[in-house]
């Protein structure tokens, strides 16, 4: 008597990716996945959702080790053990967007120096004969001037989350700077980057909080805003003391060291962009400093 076998007949998948025909879940070329489908707004929502709970390498697990473990979370990802966060960068790009959503709804931290310093104002004001004969050239310069700098303190003031994205390089030399020739050394700028962006995700976040506050309470957001360099220190030392092997002490003072080079090269910059803007005015117009 013949014995039935049964023949399973197993399934090849096409990689959308590479073309490679496989069996099995993941593509053995190029590793993508075999259920990629269309993106579609559930695909969407789906993979965000996984990105935010998922305990392997997503951004709840990442936030909470942020919170409780922040300085050996950092020697981690620098010593290679990088599947259990979810890349600095990325995550940096979504609090940012959080921040933006929050933003939009609270209109929270908007100064407006308009009133104060408009330069449409002043050219009426000194194109007025009376007014303009109480007005020397210089003064109208330094007018113009005032005016100018106002506007840069508006669009700071108002936007000086991102001012702390796009000033990440001087954030990186003042660390390198701040903690010292031993750890330039041993690190990288990368690995100094490091450290630093995840700071930054701690101090956008806490900003995201301010924001909520402010449609409460514009006092005590106000509060909290003055508190932000206090901030920007304690969460440096939290994330840079484990790399650095320094005590918590030594570690907030470097800290401090590292806030304060900032601000001096951010300083340094704006004194220099100033500088640029007086010899490019100098040599159109010379007559203005006659």
């Amino acid at each position: 008597m013949e014995e039935n076998k049964t023949i399973v007949e197993k399934k090849t998948i096409k990689c959308l990716n590479c073309d490679t025909e496989f069996e099995g879940n993941f593509c053995p070329e190029c590793g993508q996945s075999a259920d990629t489908g269309r993106f579609t707004v559930r695909f969407i929502f789906e993979n965000l959702l996984k990105a935010i709970i998922s305990n392997d390498g997503g951004v709840w697990i990442t936030l909470k080790t942020l919170f409780t473990h922040p300085g050996q979370m950092m020697v981690d990802i620098i010593k290679g053990k990088r599947k259990s966060y979810f890349s600095p960068f990325p995550m940096l790009f979504l609090t940012l967007s959080l921040y933006i959503l929050i933003y939009s709804f609270t209109g929270s931290r908007k100064i407006d120096l308009e009133d104060l310093y408009d330069d449409e104002k002043t050219e009426v004001r000194v194109n007025d004969e009376k007014y303009a004969n109480e007005l020397t050239e210089s003064r109208i310069i330094a007018v113009k001037i005032t005016n100018y700098f106002a506007k840069a303190v508006n669009i700071y003031s108002n936007n000086y989350t991102a001012v702390f994205i796009l000033t990440i390089p001087i954030y990186i030399l003042a660390a390198r700077v701040g903690f010292g020739k031993k750890n330039r050394k041993t690190y990288n700028w990368g690995e100094f980057c490091i450290p630093i962006v995840y700071s930054l995700i701690l101090i956008v976040l806490y900003q995201c909080l301010s924001s909520i506050v402010y449609y409460f309470s514009t006092g005590i957001s106000d509060k909290m805003d003055t508190l932000r360099n206090l901030l920007i220190v304690i969460v440096f030392t939290a994330c840079f003391k484990n790399m650095m092997g320094f005590s918590l002490a030594k570690t907030a003072w470097r800290s401090i060291i590292t806030v304060l080079f900032y601000w001096m090269l951010v300083g340094i910059a704006v004194c220099l962009a100033a500088l640029t803007a007086g010899i490019v005015v100098f040599t159109t117009h010379p007559e203005y400093f006659r």
